[in-house]
């Protein structure tokens, strides 16, 4: 894990914004690099969730109980939760929600910390060798160059609007040019055909561009069907459920 530093520095969010940037580009070229992002992300949450949840359960019981009734064993128990922050720990005692006191990431902080550019296809080549327009979008957004891709699919989406391929690049583009409305608008076009390939990723990215806009009841819904079913989405969408539900 030769990137390990790097990442954890991402993944927490103590990098600028134009170093985010750079990660994330990262992470749409190399395979090897997406691929060890990813199994930090599972790590961290599965740890984090683990403690939040054993958290939250201590402070339940502890709160259910009169102080006649709680064991030293539990006080003790207990105690190795100040690390917390000590006002977390007050917020619960003068009885405000738990979901509330525990809610440690808003839903933009989520979308930046699960959104990736999508992982085309495409094999990378040389801009210069590429003499279809449409090909060449695709190129382009792979390699970051999201104002030109987004251009060109714009003009030709004039007059062939029923490509679900370059909708979806489209799509893609505006949610990298914070055009939210618009990317909102064409993942739900491409999600009122049944038959689209894109439907999986449509879903996943339409949950991500409603975290982005605050949206969290849409992004909600998007989310429970990508994990009712195995999919490449449904295990990652599982763990932002359970951030919105503490």
């Amino acid at each position: 894990m030769k990137y390990t530093r790097m990442i954890e520095t991402y993944l927490d969010g103590k990098m600028n914004k134009e170093e985010s940037e750079k990660i994330r580009e990262l992470i749409n070229k190399n395979k090897e690099f997406s691929a060890e992002v990813n199994l930090h992300e599972d790590i961290n949450e599965s740890i984090k969730d683990d403690q939040i949840f054993e958290l939250r359960n201590n402070i339940i019981t502890l709160l259910n109980k009169k102080d006649t009734e709680t064991t030293s064993g539990e006080k003790a128990n207990f105690m190795k939760y100040m690390k917390y922050p000590v006002a977390a720990t007050i917020l619960v005692l003068i009885g405000f929600s738990l979901s509330q006191i525990l809610s440690f990431k808003s839903p933009q902080e989520i979308f930046h910390l699960y959104y990736n550019p999508y992982q085309t296809d495409i094999t990378t080549r040389s801009v210069i060798n590429s003499t279809d327009k449409i090909q060449l979008s695709y190129i382009l957004y792979q390699e970051g160059n999201y104002k030109v891709s987004f251009e060109i699919l714009k003009n030709y989406l004039e007059k062939n609007t029923t490509d679900q391929a370059a909708r979806f690049y489209y799509s893609m583009n505006a949610i990298e040019l914070d055009k939210n409305d618009l990317a909102i608008s064409e993942l739900l076009t491409i999600l009122e055909d049944s038959f689209t390939p894109y439907s999986l990723h449509a879903r996943w990215y339409l949950a991500m561009v409603y975290l982005k806009t605050g949206d969290v009841e849409k992004a909600r819904k998007y989310l429970k069907i990508l994990s009712d079913e195995e999919n490449i989405y449904s295990k990652r969408a599982n763990t932002i459920l359970k951030k919105l539900r503490i």
